[in-house]
């Protein structure tokens, strides 16, 4: 079966979807086009002005040219949406994907027509098969679209993304190469851009709070972190890296030479950071919104922490203007006050940071949630279905 995948081509394919290409689903084969670098220069402008409807009606079309097309059709069998929906109406079966509804329209804001030309697109009779990542998506789909009709309805089926186990990764070759080194204390690690929005503010806060109390324990991150907000909570122990590694070095350098990921994210549909450090064995640190508590289990392989600002919490459908009045360089005190305990217990009991870590990688092994063999299996079944006489 040849799947091609359909995305918005500003740049290579999401790593949620990279297994994909690792080890794809027995008999199927992905056609997955190269991201178009003119297209780059359309992201910004989107970024600006999707908000305002005439813009967004321009640039939509131009999207439409851009990666509308679904290359050789009678080469294909499955159209595979990456969170997306054309405008066009696509002449073979089509699955669609999505870790928050919100995504289906690219985070703008969503109007009646938006809201009909989704639900139309799910509706459509080529549309066999609507693949939320998480139940969190699931529900942000019904919140978005109370009236969903049964017909579309049945066609939802929760399928959460997949990786390796990356704690056997390099075994054989004698382990991977570290670049977070240090004095044998708990080194905790952050990583992302957008920082204010994803906590950074908090997590140095908190650090430089117990420091001085734990002082083997280092802070490593791996951001496009602004200078005032560095100099601000300076500290010897507080490294950071400007986030130009691969996908393979940021695992081998960063996630398997740390202890802990530290997330209090305020705003995230999924946290593939949090993916990312579980599948190396790392327990996380992460504020209880959306989907965390489908990743994370608190008190076994990691521990979520509370926080009075949490968007998506309070909204089913955050635009790109309501989540930048959102996103403040404030830190919330209710947070930070939860990181300072979650990283003095951290620090205080290594036999807990043992038992998470092995907990941690279990949804990756034979079986579990996020095993690739397991997204294989229900994806397979999925592509299957949709093919179909």
């Amino acid at each position: 079966m040849n799947v091609r995948i359909v995305y918005r081509r500003y740049k290579p394919l999401h790593d949620l979807y990279r297994s994909l290409l690792i080890e794809p689903p027995p008999e199927v084969s992905f056609s997955i086009p190269r991201p178009i670098r003119a297209a780059r220069r359309l992201y910004p402008l989107y970024l600006a002005f999707g908000d305002w409807t005439p813009m967004r009606s321009v640039i939509a079309a131009a999207q439409d040219v851009l990666f509308g097309g679904t290359g050789t059709p009678e080469r294909t069998d499955l159209f595979h949406y990456v969170q997306m929906v054309p405008r066009r109406e696509p002449q073979k079966p089509y699955v669609v994907d999505f870790e928050h509804a919100a995504a289906l329209a690219n985070f703008v804001r969503i109007d009646e027509s938006t809201r009909k030309r989704i639900e139309n697109f799910l509706l459509h009779r080529n549309c066999r098969k609507i693949i939320p990542l998480t139940r969190a998506a699931e529900q942000s789909l019904l919140a978005l679209l109370p009236n969903l009709p049964h017909e579309a309805r049945r066609k939802i089926e929760v399928i959460y993304p997949a990786l390796p186990n990356h704690t056997k990764r390099g075994k054989d070759d004698g382990g991977p190469s570290v670049a977070v080194r240090g004095n044998g204390g708990p080194k905790f690690l952050f990583v992302g851009n957008d920082v204010y929005r994803k906590g950074l503010h908090e997590v140095m806060r908190a650090f430089r709070q117990i420091e001085d109390r734990h002082p083997e324990a280092e802070l490593h991150v791996v951001s496009d972190a602004p200078a005032e907000l560095k100099r601000e909570y300076t500290s010897t122990r507080i490294r950071h890296y400007d986030p130009v590694y691969s996908f393979d070095e940021m695992i081998d350098r960063f996630y398997l030479a740390c202890d802990a990921l530290l997330l209090p994210t305020h705003c995230d549909t999924f946290g593939m950071a949090i993916l990312n450090a579980l599948s190396c064995g790392k327990p996380v640190v992460t504020t209880d919104q959306f989907a965390a508590r489908e990743l994370v289990r608190d008190g076994e392989n990691g521990l979520i922490v509370r926080s009075r600002r949490l968007l998506l919490n309070e909204t089913c459908a955050p635009d790109r203007s309501t989540t930048r009045a959102f996103v403040t360089r404030e830190a919330d005190p209710l947070l930070v006050e939860e990181l300072i305990k979650a990283l003095e217990c951290l620090c205080a009991d290594r036999a807990m940071l043992v038992g998470m870590s092995r907990e941690a990688v279990k949804d990756f092994e034979p079986g579990g949630k996020f095993s690739i063999g397991e997204r294989n299996r229900r994806l397979s079944r999925a592509y299957a279905d949709c093919c179909a006489p």
